[in-house]
């Protein structure tokens, strides 16, 4: 009985530490899984208002521009700890890129560490629990001279991978915005970590057009902020040369190797079950040892 009481113990603490180790890897997957449907879906739905003409790329991008144009110059918040749109003009902020209706804008690509998710209008926790934000009051990702778009995601949460990994990125790496019908390539040239209420690296500059990354650091501690600033360069410059470097099974940083932590996890616990066993064995042949001299 006590034997077999403690064989179900250890089924049920094998069972408990496989669905902690697999939770994160079957987590990140689906919500993978769930992005690249919405993206496909985005590029689907503008395909075919297009396709009917129900949509002018230039008269949604001069909205967008003048939109841009009309910003008050002003401390941008926080998008950590206050996630609001502005109250001025946010009915108009909302109604920019949002050709959907569903608050997308858009998608951001980093090929250095495989991500690829959307892009959504303000960064309030919903929106950030699922993609990226757009931090309102900053530029709408258009491009253009004298803009500076930020965009904002979550790092180090167990069901998504998100900007996780934004640290592994060095200046002269590219990432991308695809945004109505163009897309954008930034050339990373600035990384700097800073208080969350310094947000002066964030302000846009007369001669340039700038697009920021947002995340969180130190991991696990989101102390500070992580700014991964680039300026724009043509796409068709870089196209060929841009190739994703991380691998399914090993990602850019150990926090983002879901499946190799789970490998991990499953050879150590075969070893601990073998050690088991043969600790069982030997205490098996022991008692028959005893046994048989005993009879003698």
């Amino acid at each position: 009985m006590n034997k077999k009481f403690t064989t179900f113990m250890l089924c049920i603490m094998f069972t408990a530490g496989l669905s902690l180790l697999l939770y994160p890897f079957i987590a990140n997957q689906w919500n993978n899984y769930r992005q690249s449907r919405l993206i496909t879906t985005y590029d689907t739905a503008i395909a075919e208002l297009d396709a009917t003409g129900q949509l002018d790329y230039t008269s949604e991008r001069e909205k967008a521009l003048s939109y841009n144009e009309a910003l008050t110059p002003y401390i941008l918040p926080d998008s950590f700890s206050s996630a609001q749109v502005p109250e001025e003009g946010s009915e108009e902020y909302l109604s920019c890129l949002n050709l959907t209706g569903d608050g997308m804008m858009g998608y951001v690509q980093i090929p250095k560490i495989n991500v690829r998710i959307p892009i959504y209008h303000t960064t309030t926790e919903e929106v950030l629990q699922k993609a990226a934000g757009h931090l309102a009051g900053s530029s709408l990702p258009v491009g253009g001279v004298g803009t500076h778009a930020v965009i904002s995601a979550h790092r180090g949460l167990p069901s998504a991978a998100l900007f996780t990994d934004l640290d592994k990125l060095e200046e002269g790496d590219h990432f991308l915005l695809s945004v109505l019908d163009d897309t954008l390539c930034y050339e990373v040239d600035q990384i700097s970590v800073v208080e969350p209420t310094d947000t002066h690296a964030l302000v846009a500059e007369a001669d340039a057009d700038l697009v920021t990354l947002l995340t969180c650091t130190p991991y696990g501690v989101n102390s500070h902020r992580l700014l991964v600033r680039g300026h724009r360069i043509p796409y068709e410059d870089v196209q060929d040369d841009i190739i994703p470097a991380a691998s399914a099974i090993l990602g850019a940083s150990l926090h983002t190797s879901y499946l190799l932590w789970v490998l991990v996890g499953l050879g150590v616990t075969g070893v601990f079950i073998f050690l088991l066993y043969s600790y069982d064995r030997r205490q098996k042949k022991s008692g028959t040892t005893i046994k048989e001299q005993n009879n003698l």
